[in-house]
């Protein structure tokens, strides 16, 4: 839970709030902010609660840096773009994209 505090201050800059704006929108004091930005102290469950819902926050990624979804955890957005893609393909789609991943590590190997 080291970097939490990163976390929720990167979303705070994310939405363009200042540290009393955002503290205020999910129920806490800008000095309790401050500090968990700062990692000095943890958020209690009622704040990551908060944050979720007043933000649209994945928990997950929240605690732990690492996006789940659906059961899978994706350690980087061009996958889990990839993969969301990929789901939303018609099947004939599916096998061209499989086919061409599969020529693509052919090139590779033979280079």
């Amino acid at each position: 839970m080291s970097d939490i505090g990163y976390r929720i201050k990167s979303i705070r800059k994310e939405m363009n709030l200042n540290q009393s704006q955002f503290a205020r929108n999910i129920g806490i004091s800008q000095g309790n902010l401050s500090e968990i930005e700062m990692g000095n102290s943890n958020p209690s469950a009622e704040t990551l609660i908060a944050i979720k819902v007043k933000h649209n926050v994945n928990l997950n990624w929240l605690l732990t840096g690492l996006d789940m979804e659906n059961g899978v955890i994706y350690e980087d957005q061009d996958v889990k773009k990839l993969v969301k893609g990929y789901r939303e393909l018609n099947e004939y789609d599916r096998n061209e994209i499989i086919e061409i991943i599969e020529l693509k590590k052919r090139l590779r190997s033979n280079s």
